[in-house]
């Protein structure tokens, strides 16, 4: 009943949308600020967020001198800090920029007293184009390097984002399209753009969903939401598994008040409810705030069934908070302690993750270096285990 009921919905918000649209991460950018830049540096005076996204990634506007001589401080702004973009004065396209995406992550990890290391790394593809005097824009990400054997439509399951965007106004927008669903702190985030190395347990069992469908979003006095419907089918896979209902909305109830301790203070809920194989629902709670250098954010999730990655029947539930500290806008230090119960109707089985991280900003996330430890505590099968990772992240 539940499934017929979501695709009844489902169809309405599909074939009732005027337009095209999505987002690449995150409302809260659709009203950033500008970054100013001065010609031939990029200005590094403001810190990396815990709930930053791509979209605020990208080091655009930058000017350079004209000079012979070979500058190395300017050929890596160009090279990394800069989006590559072609500008057009006439027709519907008024730029088309691409660019590659590079994530590398050596883990050594100390599992039952030997030692074992990997080097898994992500190239993705990026082109995007905006039209029609920025009212559209057209967005894909092409993820080379994930392994999609075990998809029906392999070529498909590369895509992290397929989407149009159309504006309602500066603070609302509209998509439809592949995209990360919007499903909790950092499942809502692209892999490129998270605080951590790992995402959170509850983020990656939960919310590491890749989900094609149509949504509404926006950010005004104070609300942030991101809502619409979706194929319950991963990866761009097709329609027929069913249907689901994603649903986040933030508030910034001090947003108004300048010099507050809280004015950078938000709340959130969020829902996930649909059927892949059985209906599902999860359900999530959480809290965002900052105060000159220091972040803070907590999150708790409930899932009577879930539907991340894949399909998995249990009651399972989570929690994790992150405090941060920005010594200033380069150099970042963030500590992290996440719990995961796998099945409710289970006890003493909890996963415990202890995590401590640095993070070296060159040019925001678009050049970036990063250390994480991590101490596991899994009490299912009683292992303790500690694990060190070393990420090297550019895009050119």
């Amino acid at each position: 009943m539940l499934n017929k009921f979501l695709k009844v919905i489902f169809c309405f918000l599909f074939f009732s949308s005027p337009a095209f649209s999505v987002v690449d991460e995150s409302s809260s950018e659709l009203t950033k600020p500008k970054i100013k830049h001065y010609q031939g540096e990029i200005l590094a005076d403001e810190i990396i967020k815990l709930d930053d996204t791509i979209d605020g990634d990208s080091v655009e506007g930058v000017d350079f001198f004209d000079d012979d001589k070979l500058d190395f401080k300017l050929f890596s702004e160009y090279t990394f800090a800069k989006k590559k973009s072609i500008k057009f004065n006439t027709g519907p396209i008024d730029e088309l920029s691409g660019e590659l995406r590079f994530k590398g992550i050596n883990s050594f990890e100390n599992i039952d007293d030997s030692m074992t290391s990997t080097y898994p790394f992500d190239i993705n593809a990026v082109i995007e184009s905006k039209f029609y005097e920025n009212k559209f824009r057209f967005f894909t990400e092409y993820a080379f390097t994930r392994d999609t054997s075990n998809l029906d439509y392999e070529f498909f399951g590369k895509f992290s984002n397929l989407f149009i965007e159309t504006n309602f106004s500066d603070a609302h927008k509209m998509r439809i399209g592949t995209s990360r669903a919007p499903i909790g702190l950092e499942g809502s985030m692209s892999s490129f753009s998270l605080p951590l190395i790992n995402r959170a347990q509850i983020s990656r069992n939960f919310g590491d969903a890749i989900a094609t469908g149509v949504s509404f979003l926006g950010n005004s006095k104070g609300f942030e939401y991101n809502i619409g419907g979706y194929s319950s089918e991963r990866f761009t896979q097709g329609f027929s598994d069913g249907v689901e209902l994603i649903g986040r909305i933030g508030y910034q109830p001090f947003y108004k008040s300048e010099g507050s301790y809280f004015r950078d203070l938000t709340f959130y809920t969020g829902a996930d409810i649909g059927h892949r194989q059985s209906d599902y629902q999860v359900y999530s709670a959480a809290i965002n705030y900052e105060y000159k250098k220091l972040l803070m954010n907590f999150e708790y999730a409930y899932a009577n069934g879930s539907n991340g990655d894949y399909f998995v029947p249990d009651k399972r539930q989570g929690f994790f908070t992150t405090l941060g500290w920005n010594f200033n806008p380069k150099v970042q230090l963030l500590l992290r302690y996440d719990c995961f119960d796998p099945n409710v109707n289970k006890s003493g089985d909890f996963n415990h993750e202890y995590t401590v991280g640095l993070n070296y900003f060159i040019f925001k996330q678009r050049l970036k270096f990063a250390v994480n430890y991590v101490f596991k505590d899994n009490r299912a099968i009683n292992s303790q285990t500690g694990a060190i990772y070393f990420l090297t992240q550019f895009y050119i």
